[in-house]
Formats: structure tokens, sequence, C-alpha cells
């Protein structure tokens, strides 16, 4: 797993070395293409290469694998997106962002019950949705169908085009805020590159807890807009979220974790 940590790292330092360039938008997103299209060739070269163990492919297809392709699509829809984009009045700018968000959630929407699966942080369907297995419609019947069946689990490919599509609507709306928002502050965007390592339901459990709390001002939707800006993440219908974590044999699962690594931290640094 070394040459995919690798690939990882050249991913993370590509985007990053393009993203310094003088290089024009668009330009920048077609570097960003060609990068995702070669690290994802070398990837495939080296599954076809190694054979990976059957208790290795739920991590392989689920984690590993969409990590790439989902940097691909995502960057070819932003490519699309500013080809398109128009050039005329606000409202024009506004209802080709609203197009396009349209298009984006009715996929989502498509495949909502996997998706929220996925966001759930859910495994019990992982033997069926991530091993290499022949795609049989009357099980896989609400997931796109692989193209690539010898490099892809029956639901890798849908987990792919949904975190590409999570990350595309985040863009449109920080597009939206920043028509809004014309005098921005610029050093806004670093602060895109902040990367939340936990599940969307866990981030969920964050805002309501400091909401809850009352560790922060603002209404709870402005603080979960604030946290998709932050983390670049889009929590979708984080009121139906947050049923779900009422009902968890854990409701403050996050906040425990927390806590625990937190005063392991206290107790190692005071030895």
């Amino acid at each position: 797993m070394n040459h995919i940590l690798v690939l990882r790292q050249q991913l993370e330092s590509g985007i990053k070395e393009i993203d310094q360039s003088d290089k024009n938008t668009v330009s920048k997103c077609s570097a960003k293409i060609k990068l995702c299209q070669d690290l994802n060739n070398e990837l495939r070269k080296y599954y076809c290469k190694n054979s990976i163990r059957e208790q290795d492919q739920i991590t392989f297809f689920k984690e590993i694998k969409p990590q790439f392709v989902s940097a691909l699509y995502f960057h070819i829809e932003v490519f699309n997106y500013l080809k398109g984009r128009p050039k005329g009045s606000l409202k024009a700018k506004k209802q080709y962002i609203n197009l396009n968000l349209d298009r984006v959630s009715t996929f989502i929407t498509r495949h909502s019950e996997f998706h929220h699966y996925i966001q759930l942080g859910s495994t019990h369907f992982d033997e069926i949705y991530f091993k290499m297995i022949n795609f049989d419609p009357l099980i896989h019947g609400n997931l796109e169908y692989p193209v690539d069946p010898i490099f892809s689990s029956p639901a890798e490919p849908t987990l792919s085009c949904l975190l590409a599509s999570d990350r595309f609507i985040q863009f449109l709306k920080n597009e939206y805020y920043t028509l809004r928002n014309p005098t921005l502050d610029p050093t806004w965007e670093t602060t895109k590159s902040l990367k939340w390592n936990r599940s969307k339901t866990d981030l969920v459990e964050l805002v309501y807890a400091m909401s809850a709390s009352n560790s922060i001002n603002g209404e709870l939707k402005d603080i979960i807009e604030v946290a998709e800006k932050v983390f670049n993440l889009d929590l979708g219908n984080f009121y139906r979220t947050y049923t779900d974590i009422k009902y968890k044999k854990d409701p403050t699962s996050l906040l425990n974790d927390m806590k625990k690594g937190l005063l392991e931290k206290i107790s190692s640094e005071n030895q």
C-alpha cells in the first residue's frame, strides 16, 4: 500500500502546485483533470498488477479508489461549469448556478438511500457494495452500472459520483456566496484546505452540540453553512441526520472520542 500513499501525496501536492501557479482558472482546472487522469491510470495499473486480498477489497473500493475518481469527476464538473458560465447579468449567473444545483441535486436524490448509507458511516451492506462481485440488477439496481467492471466494485462508481457531487454542490454554494458578497476577503480561500477527517454525521453532531450548549452565536442553519464552507462539505439534510443521531446507541460518539483524545494528550504530556 506504500505506492497508494505516494499517489495520494502526488494528488495533494499536485493540486496545490497547480493552485499556486499563475495559470488562469480554466487552465488550472484542465491541469487538475490531467493530473487526476494520470493518477487514476497509475492506480489501475497498481490494482491489476497486485492482487488485492478479499479482506482488503472493501477498504480499497470504499475509501481508496473513490478519493482519486471523485477528484477527477469533481474537476471535470468545475471545468464544464467554468466554460459555460455566463458573462452577463447577476441574474443570469445566479440562474446558471441554480441550473447546475438542480442537476446535481437530482442525481443525489436518485441515489438518496445509498447516499444516506454512506453519510451515516454504515457498514452492514459493505460486503455486497464494495467487494469484487458481479453487478446484480436485483441487488444493485439502485446504483450506477460499473463501466470498468474489472476495476470496480458494484457500488464504487456511484460512491465516487456522489462524493464528487457533494463537493461540486459546495463549490456552487461558494460561487453563489461570492456573487452575493463581491467584497469577500480573498484569504477565505485558504480555509478550503482544511479537511474534516470524520463522517458528515459527526460534523452535524459537533454543530448541534455547539448550538445546544450556546458555545457559538448564531442560528443553527448559519452555523451549518459556516461549517460547510470551512470544510468544503455539503451536509445535506442535517435535520434528518440529527434525527438519526438521536436514535443511535451512542448519540455523542464524536464528543466522547474528542474528550478521550484530549485527556490522553494531556496525560501523555504531563508524564
